[in-house]
């Protein structure tokens, strides 16, 4: 009998929960959960994407500690304390009153949803159930007795997802629109409800939800808007990150940058001002957030601040930024930075999160100290989950790191995503990113000239 090794993971590797299954079992049936919550406590545009770990569970509840505490709303949540020094345990969460989030307390991978079937089976103590983040599942090659003809894993489908729920919390459809495809060419095409499974409103496979006339358009931005209102706040879902993105600022000042001759950040859109955002297939942001893919805006650390009346005193550098919140709590330390702090997942490389709730934050990196990857999960914009008005959109480029996702089981998920991205992009007017237009223009004029000169050539070779 052929079997598949599975293997849940954190970041940091110090927790890895391991278990064979038979081929015939898979693919696991998955789904996608596109709530306002769940993308508050992970910091991804999708939400969170779980299937049931078909493992022991034993392991899980051992290394997770003593059983989740009954006798208060917040009894459930990890206290949130300094995570940089070797604190390895596997933290809860009380992401509703049925459910836990359990995560890496050093690197904040999200493992696993600890669930009940409703908020009084878990008060009265009944056996929970464990769902696996699929972004932090790992599949090994599949095995089997000598001379069996065993399958490559680019060909095994580990999961398949059967749903996208709570599309609409988004407001814009979030990352549906390249995601409807998910399970790849040839498989069915995952269903999509607006609220909760079965209980609420189906959107029928084909038809856009909402309408492409409903979004905004791609020059709509926050240039004039003045104050508060071309802010954008930066949430955690327990609230311990409380930030904003400028954005009506930085509009304003990359526009009177270009307009002045100079040239602009690299990520700012040169039509409309806003930050590019971004599909990242990378290993290490899926391991970071628990999610296959992981969309990632970019902004001037000077852009941001904290959230409130007083939004002073917020580093204008990555480097300030660290050094803030390494500082030791109740001394030096700001209490606005609130519950953030972060993992070097290399040596001048650090991946801020919420240590009460796991959400992901930042991507910072010290030779490129002016600026950081912005989670979009965790943006609260008026327009909608992918704050279109803040975020020009490289829709129909190719996945970030799409390599690390080529050879692994993920593998048909690339080709869908790029495909169905592009489709959309067409489909609503959409400009192409403007890097990737350059560079296909740069392309063609180098073809145009190599066929012209062939073209001379065969003429000159004619004539003689």
């Amino acid at each position: 009998m052929s079997t598949v090794i599975l293997k849940a993971e954190c970041l940091c590797r110090a927790h890895t929960f391991t278990h064979s299954v038979p081929l015939s079992t898979l693919p696991l049936r998955g789904s996608s959960c596109h709530c306002t919550s769940c993308r508050h406590v992970t910091g991804a545009l999708r939400g969170s994407a779980d299937a049931v770990w078909p493992g022991p569970t034993a392991d899980i509840v051992r290394v997770a500690g003593e059983p989740p505490r009954h006798d208060g709303d917040d009894a459930d949540n990890n206290d949130g304390e300094k995570n940089n020094e070797g604190n390895a345990k596997l933290a809860r969460y009380r992401h509703s009153p049925r459910v836990n989030v359990l995560f890496c307390a050093r690197c904040g991978t999200e493992l696993f949803f600890e669930e009940w079937e409703n908020a009084e089976a878990k008060k009265s103590g009944a056996e929970a159930a464990y769902a696996v983040f699929t972004g932090a599942l790992n599949a090994a090659a599949a095995e089997g007795p000598e001379g069996a003809d065993v399958p490559p894993i680019t060909s095994v489908q580990v999961v398949q997802y059967a749903d996208h729920i709570f599309v609409g919390d988004t407001r814009d459809g979030g990352a549906l629109p390249w995601l409807r495809g998910i399970n790849g060419e040839g498989q069915p095409a995952p269903k999509v409800w607006l609220g909760g499974r079965n209980r609420s409103e189906e959107v029928a496979e084909g038809v856009r939800w909402p309408a492409v006339e409903a979004l905004a358009k791609f020059e709509d931005g926050l240039k004039g808007a003045e104050g508060d209102a071309g802010n954008v706040p930066i949430r955690c879902h327990c609230g311990g990150i409380d930030l904003v993105l400028r954005a009506g600022e930085a509009q304003r000042e990359f526009e009177a940058l270009q307009k002045s001759g100079k040239e602009l950040p690299w990520f700012a859109d040169p039509v409309t001002y806003k930050g590019v955002g971004s599909v990242d297939g990378c290993d290490s942001c899926r391991l970071a957030v628990g999610s296959e893919l992981h969309n990632w805006t970019f902004a001037l650390v000077k852009h941001i601040s904290f959230a409130g009346a007083d939004q002073g005193g917020f580093p204008e550098d990555t480097l300030g930024l660290r050094a803030a919140v390494d500082a030791a709590d109740g001394t030096t330390r700001d209490p606005r930075f609130g519950t953030i702090t972060y993992y070097s997942s290399s040596p001048e490389v650090q991946r801020y999160f919420c240590g009460r709730c796991s959400a992901v934050l930042f991507y910072a990196a010290d030779d490129r100290s002016e600026l950081v990857d912005v989670a979009v999960g965790l943006l609260d914009a008026p327009d909608g989950a992918r704050a279109e008005t803040a975020v020009s959109w490289a829709f129909g480029s190719p996945i970030v790191y799409r390599q690390d996702m080529i050879g692994t089981w993920r593998e048909a998920l690339v080709t869908a995503v790029e495909r169905d991205a592009e489709a959309w992009r067409i489909e609503r007017g959409y400009p192409k990113f403007w890097r990737r237009a350059a560079k296909e223009a740069a392309e063609k004029a180098e073809q145009e000239k190599a066929d012209k000169e062939k073209a001379e050539k065969e003429k000159a070779s004619g004539a003689n």
